[in-house]
């Protein structure tokens, strides 16, 4: 009150018109000033937030890409029956059963080096019981890298948990080099048992040279694997804010990345889950360029107060003729921008210091930031869609699974081997019609066709254990019907009825028969059977509607059973009947048309 007494108080009237313009003024300025620097300081960390967001997604997308590789590279082990027979059983003397070993080996391995674009130095195979089966190196200088208790986790990595690989690097001594290890173990995928383990040796420069490439100064990178240890770090300087490793839930996996700043919000720090890698990759990216704006726009908010105050002390009579104009100028501007032109700038001369001024520069700052951002999303965009088509020119071309099974199956012709053609002829066919990317339409007899492949190579496997029985009209064979609506079912039957503890001659039978107008397709075994309860679970489980896009590799029978009702209608579709102790029996039902013939 005694400021405000010796301010007015005994005062003429110019001066109190001016302090009350300055007092009015200044408070209202200072709450500008502020809520600029506020608004200013968090619409640019909004702005490096999706920046650094879109930039985290793409490294994370191409290291889970190359580690994916990695990955595929040792699954695709199971496409070679005599390699992963060596790994469970060890050498057969056979002279045959060798130069096939060796043969398969030598394409194992082509395989590898091809899908990691010769990066891999190095591939040790080892057994089930964890010891060396064979290797390869890509120079001999290679083969006397050694594997023993020198190497980090050397026992633990020949005994990983199923679907869980193990990253990291050493230096070894003798090369006096940096490696990079991938291993895996692989295991049975129907009874989840350990076959062996497939180390992978890759120089640690490779390694920094796809990071590198994809990395800007002064982000920083670490790779952690499932232990907790650092791998791969472009600098050491922030380790202590890197977060540890935790293998996320299922609901995680859907979303496995997380970005928060750190610091006072000078670091805006990346973790991705690699799923492909079992490992997490943190970047680490400085807010440089945040700091520098929060001083600058803090000095330039103080520099506008103490000009708008000195204006409005000086010019307090033409203040509102000054203030309107810009203000209403900037007003139709911000609607251009609403409306969605972002091309709008408004001219305001350098020397003008006001508040008006600085919102104006802002404006026109903002105006030019979300151009730039959009033409960065266009750009990333681009580089998304060059990554997918890269990702499909890598993809194996099917013919040449058909290719190379026939040039197995003639070179078992050569030496008096009549089984192996048939498993591979068969195997072909299996493939062709799976991989047949035309109408999904097929017909009753391609079904059956496609099932006796399946059944053929399966006796292989279950000798006299499994034998089947096909009692379909002729006349009914070229009924359409969509694919992969038996295959599926009698898989089934052999996965669940043959195996267990009470192993005897499982019978599969497939008839079919009219019904009124529709098809029905019998699929029966005489397997265990059904529990009431489990049985119950089942029907009730193929009619409840799914919530999720179907992905995978199983077929199971809820997705026949949906697929049949997306195709023809509700009316249609599978039917469970079972007996424990008897067997099985699924009814398939589909409308009775021929191919090319529309359903209503």
């Amino acid at each position: 009150m005694k400021v405000i007494k010796w301010l007015f108080v005994n005062r003429s009237i110019r001066t109190k018109i001016v302090w009350s313009s300055v007092i009015t003024s200044l408070v209202p300025m200072l709450v500008l000033s502020y809520l600029f620097y506020e608004s200013s300081t968090k619409s640019l960390e909004r702005t490096m937030y999706r920046s650094t967001s879109q930039n985290a997604q793409y490294v994370a997308g191409y290291l889970n890409q190359y580690f994916r590789d990695l990955s595929s590279s040792a699954l695709q082990v199971y496409g070679f029956p005599r390699v992963m027979n060596l790994m469970e059983h060890g050498r057969n003397t056979n002279d045959e059963d060798f130069f096939a070993l060796g043969e398969s080996l030598k394409s194992y391995y082509a395989l590898v080096s091809n899908k990691n674009k010769d990066t891999v130095i190095k591939v040790m195979i080892f057994g089930k019981d964890n010891k060396l089966k064979d290797f390869w190196s890509r120079a001999a200088s290679y083969d006397s890298i050694p594997f023993n208790e020198s190497i980090p986790h050397y026992e633990d990595m020949l005994d990983l948990p199923f679907q869980n690989s193990l990253s990291f690097s050493y230096r070894d001594s003798s090369f006096k080099q940096d490696f990079f290890v991938f291993a895996i173990t692989i295991y049975d995928p129907f009874y989840h048992s350990k076959i062996g383990t497939l180390v992978f040796y890759i120089q640690l420069k490779e390694l920094t040279k796809v990071i590198e490439a994809n990395n800007q100064s002064p982000n920083v990178i670490v790779l952690r694997n499932s232990l907790g240890e650092t791998f791969y770090h472009t600098s050491g300087k922030y380790d202590g804010i890197v977060p540890t490793f935790d293998m996320p839930d299922a609901k995680l996996k859907k979303k496995p990345k997380e970005l928060r700043f750190e610091q006072r919000q000078d670091l805006l720090v990346s973790t991705s889950y690699l799923d492909n890698g079992n490992s997490t990759l943190t970047i680490i990216y400085p807010n440089e360029e945040l700091a520098r704006h929060r001083n600058n726009t803090l000095l330039i908010a103080i520099g506008a107060v103490v000009f708008a105050v000195v204006c409005i002390s000086l010019l307090s009579l033409f203040a509102q003729q000054y203030l309107t104009r810009p203000i209403k100028r900037l007003g139709q501007a911000m609607k251009k921008v609403r409306n969605g032109n972002f091309h709008v700038t408004l001219s305001q001369p350098y020397r003008y210091r006001d508040d008006i001024s600085e919102l104006t520069r802002s404006f026109n700052f903002m105006t030019e930031k979300i151009r730039e951002l959009i033409e960065q999303r266009y750009q990333m965009q681009l580089r998304n869609k060059e990554a997918q088509l890269l990702a499909l020119q890598m993809q194996i071309n099917p013919h040449f699974l058909y290719n190379t099974l026939q040039t197995i199956g003639g070179k078992a012709v050569l030496i008096g081997d009549y089984e192996i053609p048939e498993m591979c002829r068969s195997l072909g066919d299996l493939f062709r019609y799976s991989f047949y990317e035309g109408n999904t339409e097929s017909t009753i007899r391609q079904e059956l066709a496609h099932v006796g492949n399946y059944l053929y190579i399966q006796q292989f496997r279950f000798e006299e254990s499994l034998r089947m029985e096909f009692d379909v009209p002729e006349s009914l064979m070229e009924v359409s019907t969509i694919r992969f609506v038996m295959q599926p079912i009698i898989e089934n039957a052999v996965i669940h009825a043959l195996g267990g503890p009470d192993d005897g001659q499982l019978l599969i039978r497939v008839r079919a028969e009219t019904d009124e107008g529709t098809i029905v397709l019998s699929v029966s075994d005489n397997g265990p059977g059904i529990a009431p309860a489990k049985l119950a679970e089942l029907r009730s489980d193929m009619e409840k509607k799914s919530m999720e896009v179907f992905s995978g590799v199983s077929i199971g029978l809820k997705n026949v059973h949906e697929r049949i009702r997306l195709a023809y209608g509700d009316s249609y579709g599978l039917e469970l009947d079972s007996k424990l102790g008897e067997g099985t029996v699924i009814r398939i039902r589909i409308p009775c048309r021929k191919r090319g013939e529309s359903h209503v």
